[in-house]
């Protein structure tokens, strides 16, 4: 496919080069006419300009690195749809790769695809073995925020850590721990998610711990027996012979998984067990019953990262955000069964 060049568009409409490109770039006295004319013709061969040959005489690339863990995960799917929504308005496109998680070689291979695209900033979702992209990019000088979760004591430019936007996970699991009390639900769990890839659900667990211990008559026969930290199929037998109610899930994924074993279980989600999950994912609310949620504000998670990242480009100092997450009632949340006596 033969795509048109700046130089074809200079000689359809009669102009100079440095004329069309001044109309581009609305830049210089053109007359309304001559502007015109170079519309029409940019609109009949169908011409887009070149980033890259704009880039070589910029110093800019106009082009934002996204570094999240797995795309096939519906959230961060979201979180990278919405971010790079943002950046599309602001006039940047989104380079978005996959973090390995765990492989130094191939997050090395990241991190020279993306500085070899001359990303004028990045946003990252960093894990726990995501130190050598962080030192790499910001050993460049490179704008970094950080997004969903913070790396503890990473430093961006100068020496100050590096912004973050995230969610504070205690007023969504205390509305959601006192709905399920509500209900009359008084043993539960917790499944917290992979312990060991993030804090974020290290704190999930240490916050819902001190909620609970808050709330009298309500306890957690499982307190104890939380590692790894993510479903297993068996938990559901677990659960029965505990005569637990209600599990809250860090993870939605553990969350998805738990929902498909207990409907081949005939296990009837609001009715025998209720469920409740981090992530307002669409998915939970067409699922039926609709799922119980505690949203961490994706959609704004997204646009706030972005206009940090922006700020700091633009040499203005950002501090980090954290976001309240709030729960949203549905009909995975019922009243306990009779045959587990907590009905009061």
């Amino acid at each position: 496919m033969a795509y048109a060049t700046i130089r074809d568009v200079a000689q359809r409409a009669g102009v100079s080069v440095s004329t069309v490109s001044r109309a581009l770039n609305d830049s210089g006295r053109i007359s309304p006419a001559t502007r015109q004319r170079i519309n029409q013709v940019i609109h009949d061969l169908h011409y887009v300009p070149d980033s890259r040959a704009r880039s070589m005489h910029s110093a800019h690339s106009r082009t934002i690195g996204l570094l999240i863990p797995d795309i096939r995960n519906s959230y961060f799917a979201d979180l990278a749809y919405l971010i790079q929504g943002q950046l599309l308005n602001h006039g940047f496109q989104t380079l978005i790769c996959t973090s390995t998680q765990g492989d130094p070689g191939e997050d090395r291979a990241q991190v020279r695809n993306l500085l070899g695209q001359h990303i004028d900033g990045a946003i990252i979702v960093p894990g726990p073995r995501s130190s050598h992209t962080l030192e790499e990019l910001t050993r460049r000088g490179l704008p970094l925020v950080c997004v969903d979760r913070a790396a503890e004591g990473a430093a961006g430019r100068d020496g100050r850590v590096i912004p973050c936007v995230d969610a504070d996970p205690e007023p969504g699991l205390r509305q959601a721990l006192e709905d399920l009390h509500a209900q009359g639900h008084r043993r539960i769990t917790l499944v917290p998610g992979p312990l060991k890839e993030s804090a974020t659900f290290r704190e999930r667990l240490d916050v819902y711990r001190n909620l609970l211990a808050g709330i009298e008559g309500m306890d957690d026969p499982l307190a104890d027996q939380v590692e790894p930290g993510t479903f297993d199929p068996d938990m559901i037998d677990l659960w029965a012979r505990q005569g637990i109610s209600g599990v809250l899930f860090g993870s939605s994924l553990d969350a998805i998984r738990a929902i498909k074993t207990a409907q081949s279980r005939a296990i009837s989600i609001g009715e025998d067990l209720s469920m409740v999950t981090f992530d307002d994912l669409p998915v939970f609310r067409i699922l039926t019953p609709a799922v119980s949620t505690i949203s961490q504000q994706i959609d704004t998670m997204g646009t706030r990262c972005v206009d940090m990242l922006l700020a700091l480009m633009a040499g203005s100092p950002v501090r980090s955000v954290r976001l309240q997450t709030s729960y949203r009632h549905c009909a995975s949340v019922g009243r306990p069964p009779a045959h587990t006596g907590q009905d009061p």
